[in-house]
């Protein structure tokens, strides 16, 4: 018994003394963690003179630069139609035939007028000049056996139909996509418009206006970029190939934009344009660097392992990067992440 009971005072005290000592020891360790703050992690980029881009955003709408509207220049019942809305269709293609035969029988006539004529013709030289051809002949003379005996009329009514014959046959004269097409087989011509639209989708344009202050920093040559509104993340390069020197009265100034379809856009598709003019020798930082401190402008710089905090003079942005003229240096280490919440002389550490 007497060995148990001086056991269980021995564990006792050495418990006893356990606590006491784990509050001093915790006391250390906050004194020591205050004492040493713990770094926040941050990403940093040297600022840099470069070209800064000032940039002008404007929305516009897309159309082909080549297009042709295909018409029915003739009437009559369409006997073959070899396209489809959508369809890619090479310049000369075969798009469409009209029943041709009161045409070609238009023509065979009109083939059978001219020999007529030509005999008629041949009669009035010889029985009103003694002339066999017309060697020799004034020119006065020879116009008035043509008008005389219908030859003039004879050819002019030749070309007629062989224009209308030729014309049954309609074929792509440039090449393209095919949109616009409402005419149906075996129904008339005369029924619709125009057989369809072809529009060369190669190269496009993009039309976007301007204010007149904007239209004073647009040069021809001037790259863009063109962003559709259904796909955001494309950016296309394009070139300003217009600018219409007018003013229009909502007091804007329209300009065109020339660009390879690398991206199946269509005809009449609404679109972003955003337009890029350089300005060299500026210090530029990410957007992402800049902060509102008391009302002011504020970029951290890291010096050692600690925020530096400096007021800025922001000279422009755009979507992506600031133009600096006062504040920071070339070479400063601009923090551009874990910014938001520090403080002058916070202690960070680079990510």
């Amino acid at each position: 018994m007497k060995v148990i009971f001086y056991s269980a005072l021995l564990t006792g005290i050495v418990m006893f003394y356990s606590c006491k000592q784990k509050p001093s020891q915790s006391l250390e360790e906050i004194a020591r963690r205050a004492a040493r703050p713990e770094a926040i992690i941050v990403k940093t980029v040297k600022a840099e003179r470069t070209t800064f881009y000032n940039e002008l955003i404007s929305n516009g709408k897309i159309f082909s630069s080549k297009k042709a509207v295909i018409p029915f220049r003739v009437s009559g019942i369409i006997k073959e139609l070899y396209i489809r809305n959508g369809q890619r269709v090479s310049e000369g293609e075969l798009l469409a035939v009209i029943e041709d035969f009161d045409y070609r029988v238009q023509l065979q006539r009109a083939r059978q007028n001219l020999e007529k004529a030509e005999i008629n013709f041949r009669d009035d030289i010889l029985t009103n000049f003694s002339a066999n051809d017309t060697t020799g002949l004034p020119a006065s003379k020879i116009k008035i056996s043509r008008i005389r005996s219908g030859l003039d009329d004879a050819l002019t009514a030749l070309a007629q139909a062989e224009y209308n014959y030729n014309s049954t046959r309609i074929t792509a004269p440039v090449s393209g996509v095919v949109s616009g097409m409402e005419a149906r087989q075996w129904n008339p011509s005369q029924n619709f418009k125009n057989l369809c639209t072809i529009a060369d989708d190669r190269i496009m344009d993009v039309e976007f206006p301007v204010t007149e202050s904007e239209y004073l920093m647009l040069r021809v040559g001037m790259p863009v970029s063109i962003i559709p509104f259904v796909n955001d993340s494309l950016k296309i390069n394009g070139t300003i190939t217009q600018i219409n020197p007018q003013v229009d009265e909502n007091g804007m100034v329209k300009v065109t934009a020339s660009f390879a379809n690398k991206a199946r856009l269509i005809d009449g598709m609404n679109v972003r344009v955003l337009i890029r003019r350089p300005v060299p020798d500026r210090i530029v930082v990410p957007k992402e660097a800049l902060v509102r401190r008391q009302g002011r402008d504020v970029i951290f710089v890291r010096q050692d392992s600690f925020a530096i905090w400096k007021y800025v003079t922001v000279e422009a942005e755009n979507s992506t990067s600031l133009s600096i003229s006062e504040g920071i240096e070339p070479g400063d280490l601009v923090i551009i992440s874990g910014n938001i919440n520090l403080a002058h002389e916070t202690v960070v550490r680079e990510q």
